[in-house]
């Protein structure tokens, strides 16, 4: 019977003060902030003013997401991570060191080469759109209007910073300075007036990486039977017998499958890297199921 392993950070049967105290606040000790939802923020959030059990638990919060990390199918089978941010994140709300994720951390920052000291910048979801009309022509030669389009979102983008001139960033942009500084200053980028032109003090300069992050999806679960994941997490949350929903193991290759070939090649197309976190059961499972060769360390 699928059942939650992981609720906010820690063993679903954990119910020790401080696994407590971190439910009670619906709080992410991998983010070290408010849980997000991660992958599933937009069907899992429960509002609490329909849910007065959940309401006295979690106090005065009026929504809360449900902080389901991991799933296990069986008793004696390994957890599948159904939440990104269990996997690795590259955002904190504090600088600290995350927990858990450090060897993580550590080889992609070791694969990725950068120089050693190199300050680096972390955009989380970064969302690219692009569509333009292209000339070409339909099976008569005649011309007809065609349309390229690119719209993506990727996980975390990751650059080296420094100084940038006005004049720097007008060249590699083609906008003009004159639009490009409110946005600049909206964005939260620090200026400095040198020899007659504003610098941004930490601007992206050099070739970045992307970092992308798969895991499992769900079933979706049967209402019915109370196995989607709020319903499960409620019931676990209070201490009642819960049922999860199933992994959709196909899904999440076939869902993979196109953003590989397409975020790595934006990834070369920048001069850096892609690089792809996958959890080692998710890894196994692809090479079981299909000729791709994997290496899991």
């Amino acid at each position: 019977m699928p059942r939650i392993f992981e609720l906010f950070g820690y063993h679903v049967d954990d119910k020790s003060a401080e696994a407590e105290k971190v439910r009670r606040a619906a709080k992410c000790p991998f983010m070290d902030s408010v849980c997000d939802g991660g992958g599933n923020r937009h069907m899992s959030a429960i509002r609490l003013k329909s849910k007065p059990d959940l309401q006295r638990y979690f106090g005065e919060m009026e929504q809360v997401q449900s902080g389901v990390c991991s799933l296990q199918m069986h008793p004696d089978e390994n957890p599948w991570v159904v939440c990104p941010r269990r996997l690795l994140t590259l955002w904190r709300e504090n600088s600290g060191e995350c927990k858990h994720q450090g060897q993580a951390e550590k080889k992609l920052f070791g694969y990725a080469g950068f120089p050693a000291g190199t300050r680096l910048g972390v955009w989380q979801e970064v969302k690219l759109k692009y569509h333009t009309a292209v000339g070409a022509e339909d099976a008569l030669g005649e011309d007809r209007a065609a349309y390229k389009s690119f719209d993506y979102t990727f996980d975390y983008i990751v650059a080296p910073l420094a100084p940038a001139s006005q004049s720097e960033i007008e060249a590699l942009t083609g906008v003009s300075w004159a639009i490009l500084r409110p946005r600049i200053e909206k964005a939260g980028y620090a200026l400095a007036k040198r020899g007659g032109q504003d610098f941004v003090e930490d601007f992206p300069k050099g070739p970045p990486i992307v970092v992308e992050i798969m895991t499992c999806s769900t079933s979706g679960g049967n209402k019915d039977k109370r196995t989607t994941i709020p319903m499960a997490f409620e019931d676990a949350i209070l201490g009642k017998e819960h049922t999860a929903p199933g992994i959709n193991y196909r899904q999440v290759w076939a869902r993979m499958v196109s953003q590989l070939i397409v975020k790595t090649e934006v990834g070369i197309g920048w001069g850096g890297k892609t690089f792809w976190i996958l959890q080692d059961a998710l890894v196994r499972y692809i090479s079981e199921t299909t000729a791709v060769p994997t290496l899991v360390e």
